[in-house]
């Protein structure tokens, strides 16, 4: 009877997290017809949730069962649960770096690829010496010493993405925000309580409900979000500029970036092509801010970025890659060449964001007028 009851907890732990992945499906399938990194992985972090919660009931349902098919089954779903844990992880890991426009070093990547390769041939070899875990004489799991070194890999995603935040959040400071305890404490909480009390399946549905939280800010974000190209709209500028008043120690910058003859561009290609122009112009912005600030898209053709810092070298080197990121795109594509104007102004907390806007946009008009000043001069010279 005992026994009963505790796989009763366990169906309806995992029906549970089933049930709240299904709705943040049905209620988030907008999200998931935009294409892009970070909406593809979150729907793996779904995939592999929804994969736990299946794979856990399935395990515990044949623990203990006589028979050789119920030795295969408990062998089989304890290894997938293992790997679903683990990719789940990893794609998380993934996911916040996309969201918080963090850029892992080469030898970072090699180390989570060789981690997650690790992993993986670990419960491959674990069904031939079982290191891992094992299943006794009777059907029943067994955790092994090498459950620690499979642990140690899970866990390590999970503490890569907290230090990942917190390198974020030092050198992009308040642009950098994003509440990681909606996801660390349920699935805390879960393993706690997993690890308690024994019988209960509790990790899987966390993991759901984690997943939910992140869901929710996600939403909470939208309003601040421009739809086209992702990054954070005109509303997020008044946003920052009551932020910015509440911290007057703050060093911050702000770069404009205006692209040239984008009107034209519309006439003679069509809206659609301007829209991708938006959007390759947003993907340059990202990759050379990085986790150093934040994208907001000023105007139809207008960006500004407010990066962490008022150090000269440093704006320099973001202007430098944005030059550089655009000279590329240039190369891969024949039909037109994207030019952009480039002026930055250190931010005075002491003062409302409009008085900012008002001065950085004169010196913008300065830069247009030098710029297609120039242009007339050198259609001059090459007739």
């Amino acid at each position: 009877m005992e026994s009963t009851f505790e796989l009763t907890t366990v169906y309806v732990s995992n029906i549970f997290g089933i049930v709240l992945i299904g709705v943040l499906l049905a209620g988030n399938i907008w999200r998931f017809r935009e294409k892009g990194a970070e909406n593809a992985f979150l729907q793996l972090i779904l995939f592999f949730a929804f994969c736990g919660c299946i794979f856990d009931p399935i395990a515990y349902t044949a623990d203990g069962k006589p028979g050789a098919m119920a030795r295969v089954i408990v062998y089989g779903s304890n290894a997938l649960l293992y790997l679903a844990d683990m990719f789940g992880t990893f794609f998380w890991l993934l996911f916040l770096a996309e969201h918080l426009n963090a850029r892992f070093s080469i030898v970072h990547r090699y180390i989570l690829g060789a981690a997650l390769i690790t992993g993986t041939t670990m419960i491959i070899l674990n069904n031939f010496v079982p290191f891992i875990f094992d299943v006794s004489y009777n059907n029943v799991y067994e955790r092994k010493f090498g459950y620690l070194f499979y642990i140690a890999i899970d866990y390590g995603f999970l503490v890569d993405s907290l230090i990942l935040y917190f390198i974020c959040k030092r050198k992009g400071g308040m642009f950098k925000s994003f509440p990681v305890w909606v996801y660390f404490i349920p699935l805390i909480v879960g393993t706690a309580i997993q690890s308690l009390f024994y019988g209960i399946s509790a990790i899987s549905a966390s993991i759901a409900v984690s997943i939910a939280g992140v869901f929710a800010t996600l939403q909470s974000e939208r309003v601040f979000r421009d739809k086209l190209t992702g990054v954070f709209n005109y509303t997020y500028l008044d946003y920052l500029g009551r932020e910015y008043a509440k911290k007057k120690d703050l060093q911050v910058t702000g770069i404009l970036v205006n692209i040239n003859s984008f009107k034209t561009i519309n006439q003679n290609y069509g809206h659609a092509t301007g829209n991708k122009v938006l959007i390759k112009m947003a993907k340059i912005l990202n990759r050379s801010i990085g986790e150093l600030g934040v994208i907001i898209r000023y105007s139809s053709d207008e960006y500004i970025a407010f990066v962490n810092t008022q150090n000269e070298m440093a704006i320099s080197m973001c202007i430098t890659r944005i030059r550089s990121g655009l000279s590329e795109a240039n190369n891969f594509n024949s039909s037109y060449k994207l030019s952009v104007c480039i002026c930055s102004q250190s931010y005075d907390t002491s003062k409302p964001m409009n008085e900012f806007i008002d001065s950085i946009s004169k010196s913008m008009m300065e830069e247009k007028s030098n710029f297609y000043a120039q242009s007339q001069i050198n259609k001059r010279l090459q007739q």
